[in-house]
This record gives C-alpha cells, structure tokens and sequence, in this order.
C-alpha cells in the first residue's frame, strides 16, 4: 500500500522519490477487513482517515434503531470528523 500513497503524494509535490519513500514510511497504513468499525458512536474522535483502497460508509444509529447513512468515502478522500477546538468531541457516526 505504501506505493499507493507515493503514487497519490506525487500528483501534489515535486520531492525526489527517496524523499516520498522517506515520508511515505512514517504513515502508519492499516488494512482493514469488510464490516470493521473503526469509530464508534460515541467515541472519542482522536484519529483521522485517508482511504487509498476500498469504500467506508459513514452511518449512526437513530434513536428506532435504525441505521442511517451520512456519506461514502472512496479512493484517495480524507476522513477527518474531530474538531481541533474540541478535542473531546465523541463521534454521533
């Protein structure tokens, strides 16, 4: 996954491929398997996402129980639902 995100990082810099491999290895890159929750309602938001392979749905659960989608994030979309000024904030997602 690690080219991925050269391949992405090059579209908005000029650095030489070492210096993109440079920081490309400081980016934690996790995979995840279909169904995992990775923020749950409610939660303290303390993380954010950038999607270089796959979809996420968005959704929260209302108060009948039902699931409501919000949004998808595809290939190369950030994910960041925390507020700098509130870092406490729990995730309603």
């Amino acid at each position: 996954m690690t080219h991925r995100l050269i391949q992405y990082m090059k579209k908005f810099t000029e650095l030489k491929q070492e210096e993109l491999e440079d920081l490309a290895s400081d980016v934690p890159i996790e995979t995840f398997k279909k169904g995992t929750i990775l923020i749950e309602q409610g939660q303290v938001i303390n993380k954010c996402y950038f999607v270089l392979e796959g979809c996420i749905r968005q959704y929260n659960i209302d108060e009948f129980g039902r699931e409501v989608t919000y949004n998808f994030y595809t290939e190369e979309q950030v994910i960041s639902l925390f507020d700098a000024n509130n870092l406490n904030m729990t995730s309603k997602y």
